[in-house]
């Protein structure tokens, strides 16, 4: 079963769609797009080249990886905007795209992000004037419904509108609303119908039966973003292609956990020698729920990261120093959303509380030794909505 609009993609959120990230979720379900957290761009940064970590795929990584990458910017000032954007021409970056909806009091005060959104004269004259400057089709627009009121859309939408945007993305709620209440499809459909442009719903898809109902309340987008649901479910990519839950055993669970630690482990340490081992082909292929693949990308990442290859086991017991406290914090916050994805057996205190990497996935693989033959269905549980504000506000 396909998913019911064409286009349904990774979205940037900052400080976690990094490139380790987007690798995993490459791994995991294969998205055909992403686009990167936002690089916020000053009068001295960048300086004379985009750092090497915002965006390899882009670089030394062109053309390696089948998914399609859209590089974002925040600037409280449209000349360093396009001034950054001389570092990505169309050759290496066919779209840009200014983040129009952060809702960060820093970036709010900054008149970056959010903060463009204060005026709708003034916002229509700043993404005209950025997108004569870049050329028809090549500036995209994220924004969200307003700042406190969403009847403030209804202004900023027709500011943007007869633009030659390459896509506009809106996020159903407004700068005050953050990430609590629903996300209003209804205001994004308004768009969709209004414009010319391909029009990107963002916000509240988690999974099959949600995208169902945006493709339903809003039937004239282009496409739609997922942020939080690709943390709550990593697999959900698979899920949307194929029309089920994915199911993995446990052990190919705990290897894929330890696997995005690992990732971000070699982010942190050893960034070229992970990007040698993507461009030679040997990281980056899906495993999606095959245990033999997590394996063998297992025994990869050990071998990078240790200097042998070893692999997490039953009877198997890690070191509590094996990751530093970088990666194994990144570990963290991915476990504390995509527990709302699995049964509620993995609601467990001990798994939450863990101090350190040993720690943790020793009791998943205590977990592993009470359930050896259990299925593990990875999907949205509406129940834990509340917990991350969906339906709360």
């Amino acid at each position: 079963m396909s998913a019911p609009l064409s286009s349904i993609s990774v979205a940037p959120m900052e400080g976690m769609t990094t490139f380790p990230m987007r690798l995993w979720l490459q791994v995991c379900s294969e998205p055909e797009s992403m686009t990167t957290p936002f690089l916020r761009v000053t009068k001295v940064y960048p300086d004379r080249e985009i750092p090497m970590t915002f965006a390899p795929e882009l670089y030394e990584l062109r053309g390696v990886l089948p998914y399609g990458l859209t590089p974002q910017f925040i600037a409280g000032d449209p000349l360093q905007f396009l001034r950054a954007a001389e570092f990505m021409p169309p050759l290496l970056a066919p779209i840009l795209e200014i983040n129009c909806g952060c809702p960060s009091p820093n970036s709010l005060g900054k008149l970056a992000g959010s903060g463009m959104l204060h005026d709708a004269e003034t916002f229509g004259r700043v993404i005209e004037n950025l997108s004569r400057e870049l050329g028809p089709g090549r500036l995209a627009v994220k924004m969200r419904l307003g700042i406190e009121d969403p009847s403030e859309f209804e202004d900023l939408l027709a500011a943007v509108v007869p633009l030659p945007l390459a896509r506009l993305t809106v996020h159903g709620r407004t700068r005050d609303d953050g990430y609590r209440g629903k996300a209003r499809w209804e205001s994004i459909e308004i768009a969709a119908k209004a414009a010319n442009i391909p029009v990107v719903a963002s916000g509240d898809v988690l999974g099959i039966e949600s995208l169902k109902q945006l493709a339903e309340t809003a039937p004239h987008l282009s496409g739609a973003m997922i942020g939080r649901g690709v943390m709550r479910n990593p697999w959900v990519f698979e899920e949307l292609r194929s029309g089920v839950p994915t199911e993995l055993d446990l052990l190919t669970l705990v290897n894929a956990l330890f696997c995005y630690a690992l990732l971000q482990e070699l982010w942190q340490s050893h960034p070229l020698k992970l990007i040698a081992r993507v461009d030679s082909g040997r990281i980056g292929s899906p495993c999606r729920n095959n245990f033999a693949a997590w394996e063998k990308l297992t025994v990869e990442l050990t071998s990078l990261v240790y200097g042998l290859p070893f692999l997490l086991n039953r009877g198997f017991k890690m070191p509590s120093e094996a990751i530093s406290t970088v990666a194994f914090g990144r570990l963290k916050i991915l476990w504390a959303y995509l527990r709302s994805g699995l049964p509620e057996a993995f609601n467990l205190p001990s798994l939450t509380r863990a101090k350190s990497i040993s720690d943790f996935f020793n009791q998943l693989l205590i977990a592993a030794n009470d359930h050896p033959e259990e299925r593990i269905r990875v999907t949205h549980r509406e129940e834990w909505d509340k917990l991350f504000a969906g339906a709360r506000g």
